[in-house]
């Protein structure tokens, strides 16, 4: 039953992330969104690990996914480093200009 739980959670977590990508044109906001969509996968990876392993060490496998989660923050904080640094806005849309 815990189980089921566990996967509402995921699931809901993940349409929280969904939600913010697309209702949002700002690109740390949008990135943030998908952090929270990859924590929904942590979740139910860990509920789905500790329901077919029967209760197995699951703090590795969360540390392994959350080093994942923490290279997109790395990755997210060097392009908004480096989209600050040229001056650019932050507005989805007005990223496609910098190919110019």
């Amino acid at each position: 039953m815990i189980f089921a739980y566990f996967l509402a959670l995921g699931f809901a977590l993940l349409a929280i992330g969904v939600v913010g990508v697309a209702a949002s044109r700002h690109f740390i906001i949008m990135m943030l969104s998908i952090e929270v969509a990859m924590t929904a996968a942590i979740v139910v990876a860990a509920a789905s690990f500790v329901y077919s392993a029967g209760g197995g060490n699951v703090l590795e496998l969360m540390f392994t996914l959350w080093a994942v989660a923490s290279t997109g923050i790395m990755a997210m904080v060097a392009i908004y480093r480096f989209l600050v640094s040229e001056g650019a806005n932050m507005d989805v849309r007005e990223l496609s200009k910098l190919r110019d």
